[in-house]
């Protein structure tokens, strides 16, 4: 699917939900005590693939550290994802991080295809919860240049019934204004859902509102995780 600056998979994704009439299925409430499923994508829903990513750029060593470093370990990363400034502007801040390797900042902005990975379980997985009667929803940091260029990673994103891009709404986890959002978009109550992330400063301000949380640290795990708290 090829998706231009202004529109992310996902407003793609609400289009086809509104046209097909399925939007109120999607919002459909069960009995169970918890009726809502918000997952994590990257690192819970795609593999995080960036030391493979960058071998295939052809960088090793000292230099792969020295380029994730300036770039995907930086600061600078999460404006991506916030998406306040250009593609450009942020590959600016990248090389001021580390001048020397400017030509292999460049190389490794041009083309992120890579830099997350689709997952099979991810499908299957959302399937069960899908089938056991649970809205599923998202709430990811996620920027539209990986969306275009790594759109292959959210083959299961169909399967779900909405959530928020960050690049989308301009705000990123562990914002709590971030979860306020989906709360409010989707009319949800947090004494009913469960957050699923992989990373536990994300988890804390679900917590704070009330919400249940898992904490993402393999496949299994959090399956079985998710299971307790379904019953």
């Amino acid at each position: 699917m090829q998706l231009d600056e202004s529109q992310s998979l996902y407003d793609t994704f609400d289009l086809y939900i509104m046209k097909s009439g399925l939007e109120e299925k999607r919002n459909m409430k069960t009995n169970h005590e918890i009726d809502t499923v918000i997952f994590d994508i990257g690192g819970v829903l795609v593999d995080l693939g960036r030391f493979r990513f960058l071998e295939k750029k052809g960088f090793t060593g000292d230099l792969a550290h020295r380029v994730m470093y300036a770039t995907m370990r930086s600061e600078d990363w999460v404006q991506l994802d916030l998406n306040n400034l250009s593609e450009e502007e942020i590959l600016q801040l990248f090389i001021e991080n580390d001048p020397q390797i400017e030509d292999q900042i460049r190389h490794m902005f041009a083309d992120v295809h890579g830099i997350v990975e689709p997952k099979a379980a991810s499908l299957p997985w959302l399937q069960r919860v899908r089938d056991s009667g649970r809205r599923i929803l998202f709430l990811s940091n996620y920027s539209h240049k990986i969306m275009r260029e790594c759109a292959d990673a959210l083959y299961f994103l169909p399967e779900m019934d909405g959530g928020l891009f960050s690049c989308d709404v301009h705000k990123v986890k562990p914002d709590p204004a971030f979860y306020k959002l989906l709360i409010e978009k989707y009319d949800l109550d947090p004494a009913r859902c469960v957050f699923i992330d992989d990373l536990p400063a994300n988890l804390e301000p679900a917590a704070d509102l009330g919400i249940r949380t898992i904490l993402f640290q393999s496949q299994d795990q959090a399956e079985q995780d998710l299971d307790r708290i379904l019953g």
